[in-house]
């Protein structure tokens, strides 16, 4: 049994994961908690993650803790065998866009959250834009990816169980047209119907 640990509140990074449990048939609890009123978090829950983000994992077959959403996604895909390519070559491919979303993507759309919570500071307007303008240059690179593909590696994989959870948010947090990507559209109808992301939406 997988615990998967979780603010109230949901987010991109934590539907990776529950997308993922669901792709994988791996049975799991979902354990949600919040901040104490003094803004601390849980000494429980700093015992699973000391750097306090979500999500992060109990896995009690065997004892293993894991926090890192990137990371959180190879084990379960190894763990069960699914949605990681055997074949040396396809795997360097599916690990290559799953950390290129990880270093870019997603830490480019947590700071512009972080900014767009903070609009009214002077600074803040400036920095939003950068981060904007760095979400659409990212979305250009996976259109290319994308280009003759059904998913970013060929077949589906956990490089596209790490993006798809972006999808649904680029165009409110971002500004970004999404019929302006129309591979990225496509793609992301074709996993929309999946039922682990009805299962998650």
């Amino acid at each position: 049994m997988i615990t998967l640990y979780t603010m109230l509140s949901s987010s991109p990074n934590i539907r990776k994961i529950t997308m993922m449990l669901h792709e994988a048939g791996l049975p799991h609890a979902v354990h949600k908690f919040e901040r104490q009123e003094d803004g601390y978090l849980p000494d429980e829950f700093l015992s699973i993650n000391p750097n306090g983000t979500v999500p992060a994992i109990l896995d009690e077959d065997n004892g293993v803790v894991l926090f890192e959403s990137a990371a959180i996604l190879y084990y379960l895909a190894e763990k069960s065998g699914k949605l990681l390519p055997v074949d040396l070559k396809t795997r360097g491919e599916a690990m290559k866009w799953l950390v290129f979303e990880a270093a870019n993507m997603g830490a480019t759309m947590s700071e512009l959250y972080y900014y767009m919570l903070r609009s009214s500071e002077e600074l803040a307007d400036a920095h939003l834009q950068r981060y904007k303008d760095k979400v659409a240059q990212f979305c250009q690179i996976f259109e290319q990816q994308l280009e003759g593909r059904e998913f970013l590696c060929g077949d589906y994989s956990i490089a596209d169980v790490a993006l798809y959870p972006w999808y649904d948010v680029l165009e409110d947090m971002a500004d970004v047209k999404l019929s302006v990507f129309p591979n990225l559209e496509k793609w992301s109808e074709r996993i929309s119907k999946r039922p682990a992301a009805m299962a998650t939406a």
